[in-house]
């Protein structure tokens, strides 16, 4: 079993990160390599490039509406 490799990209906003990130991904599958890709960022700019611009829910809108779904069943 190969060795786990995490690559990790910072930097402040609008350098890049999400274009960058998604090239050297691209290319590591073309080369047959597992890839995973977790985005921590809240506009969910890595997800929207993979997915080629299709909509998501992201973990902030997921948690909204488990908190609102909470608070309507507790008045009921």
């Amino acid at each position: 079993m190969a060795a786990l490799r995490q690559i990790a990209f910072y930097g402040k906003g609008g350098i890049g990160k999400s274009t960058t990130s998604q090239n050297t991904l691209a290319a590591l599958a073309e080369m047959g390599q597992k890839i995973l890709i977790v985005g921590c960022d809240p506009k969910a700019d890595s997800t929207r490039l993979i997915l080629h611009q299709k909509a998501q829910d992201t973990i902030l809108s997921l948690a909204a509406e488990a908190a609102a779904s909470r608070i309507s069943n507790s008045k009921t």
